[in-house]
């Protein structure tokens, strides 16, 4: 699996993205860090933890990433070269 740390637009944010090879997909995941664990659910967005069947597009999956963080340059090629290097495991 990889995973980038973004660097996010409002500091209170923590912004990840990647390729998780066992679901077969890209990820993002963002979370509140103002919001305690027993407080409530701190993950605002959670795209790609679906089955295989809903594999999200790169460039969809960076769209919604730049609602909320900085996107390097570099980063749509690193994503799609995790993907075709770490592959698929399908469960």
């Amino acid at each position: 699996m990889s995973q980038y740390i973004l660097e996010p637009l409002q500091s209170h944010h923590e912004v990840m993205i990647g390729w998780d090879p066992p679901l077969s997909n890209f990820f993002l995941q963002v979370h509140d860090r103002d919001v305690a664990e027993d407080e409530g659910d701190p993950v605002i967005v959670w795209l790609g933890a679906d089955r295989p069947a809903t594999e999200l597009d790169v460039d969809r999956v960076l769209k919604e990433a730049a609602k909320w963080a900085v996107i390097p340059e570099d980063l749509r090629e690193e994503l799609l070269r995790d993907k075709r290097v770490e592959g698929r495991r399908i469960w």
